[in-house]
């Protein structure tokens, strides 16, 4: 399998409603003030869901969701 292989259209409709789907918890959490788990170090930890939002800008750039 090539290491950089074209998304099918299929995988892009996942990798949406994933995103969509994430989105929606983090927004969920924020408004009941809840933490969300995230991977730090190669573990799940939970934090406040403005330093995940921190994480997921300095990671790629963007807000998740």
């Amino acid at each position: 399998m090539k290491a950089h292989a074209r998304p099918t259209p299929e995988g892009r409709k996942a990798e949406r409603a994933l995103q969509r789907a994430v989105g929606r918890v983090i927004e969920r959490n924020r408004r009941l003030g809840l933490p969300v788990a995230v991977l730090k170090n190669g573990r799940a930890v939970l934090v406040p869901v403005r330093e995940a939002l921190a994480l997921a800008r300095k990671g790629s750039g963007r807000r998740p969701g």
